[in-house]
């Protein structure tokens, strides 16, 4: 029988996750992924939020053994998360006393397995983003949070990612010695090394694009949905005067294309571009092309990888006050704080870090060099705390 030292149990191959997967097995954690659905790997998917069907473009299944639990596009209706019930508890439940790391608890199923777990006294683990402000987000019956508040309580241990995180876990009663640091990362030396190497031909870039290599550029990367608040961060962009002085670059699809093209039109703004969604092998393009990437989201954002990619690339940011990673990741030294939803505040940032272009260089190599602790190694360092506490 091959030694297991975790499962890991999530709900579809995502690409962040993968290599950090590859990296906890190469630090010695033999480890076995549960995948709820496929998702884009290796398969083209419809993708609702970015309203277009797409492939990621990078492998996400080598390295690391996995099974997937169902078959096809997940809908997570009961009938089909009774089918993948079928599957997925009896691997939970199987060898229980390998620790489980439940990867996120949006699923139903993954409550059961949970409860599952606790009550079968299994060592069981949580991963989640959530924050203060994104839990409070939606409403939530009373019993759901009473049945969460016990599940956390009971579990073994839970790993953060920041510390608004940490700061949601201890809010919900898991004790300062059951939480452990992995700081949330992307592949730095990927990002990083694709963007210095694409930054020699930045003007032939420019000129496929449609951008002017003469005016700085402001970034959006993401979905068009309104969460992500693209449309309010063009009207700032007008309302800055900065139409005819910078370029405002859309990254992504989703609903709100229709609303930015028509206000382009309407403001005759021909310095903002739309230039689509862009795949993992293509995304150093966003930040050789954005000198400034702008993450204004509401508390659903629990975290936003998009800064840790910016800040990789050597790129300052403005974030707002309500996106997870601002306490660990953004600071008057390599960006811009903006409370949300305050139009008047991001206009003025906007303006501002356009006179201050001068120090856009400074602020971005401080920004590489705060977000270089956050890597893979060092979440994979996290992992194995986790797993080693548990007493079997």
């Amino acid at each position: 029988m091959k030694r297991i030292d975790v499962k890991i149990l999530t709900s579809h191959p995502i690409q962040y996750q993968a290599p950090l997967f590859r990296e906890l097995v190469a630090a010695g954690l033999a480890i076995e992924v549960g995948f709820y659905h496929p998702g884009a790997a290796g398969r083209v998917v419809h993708d609702a939020e970015f309203g277009c069907d797409f492939e990621w473009d990078i492998d996400l299944l080598s390295g690391y053994p996995s099974r997937t639990f169902l078959r096809g596009t997940a809908n997570f209706l009961p009938t089909e998360q009774l089918r993948v019930a079928r599957k997925l508890i009896p691997w939970v439940l199987r060898d229980n006393r390998i620790p489980l790391l439940l990867m996120g608890w949006s699923a139903e199923v993954v409550w059961v397995a949970w409860l599952l777990r606790i009550l079968m006294h299994s060592p069981v683990l949580i991963l989640a983003e959530t924050t203060p402000l994104s839990f409070v987000k939606s409403p939530k019956s009373k019993w759901r949070v009473k049945l969460l508040q016990w599940l956390l309580r009971h579990t073994s241990g839970a790993i953060f990612i920041g510390m608004r995180n940490r700061e949601f876990l201890l809010g919900m009663g898991i004790p300062v010695n059951r939480l452990f640091h992995a700081p949330y990362s992307i592949d730095n030396e990927r990002f990083r090394s694709n963007a210095n190497r694409m930054m020699a031909g930045r003007r032939d870039l420019c000129r496929q694009y449609g951008l002017d290599l003469d005016l700085p550029v402001f970034l959006f990367c993401g979905k068009l949905i309104p969460k992500k608040r693209p449309v309010q961060l063009f009207t700032a962009y007008l309302a800055a005067d900065l139409k005819d002085r910078a370029q405002l670059l859309y990254v992504g699809e989703g609903e709100l294309r229709g609303e930015i093209e028509n206000g382009i039109r309407s403001a005759s703004a021909r310095h903002v571009h739309l230039i689509g969604m862009l795949n993992q092998a293509q995304m150093p393009i966003a930040y050789v092309l954005g000198e400034v990437l702008c993450l204004i989201s509401d508390p659903g954002e629990t975290w936003g990888l998009v800064v840790n990619e910016a800040l990789a690339c050597g790129r300052p940011v403005i974030v707002a006050d309500t996106v997870g990673c601002v306490p660990d990741l953004v600071s008057d030294k390599n960006g811009w704080v903006v409370p949300l939803d305050n139009d008047e505040i991001l206009t003025d940032t906007l303006l501002s870090a356009y006179n201050h272009r001068n120090k856009w260089k400074e602020m971005g190599i401080h920004g590489q060099s705060l977000v270089a602790r956050n890597t893979f190694s060092t979440m994979a360092s996290g992992f194995k705390a986790a797993v080693s506490s548990i007493s079997v």
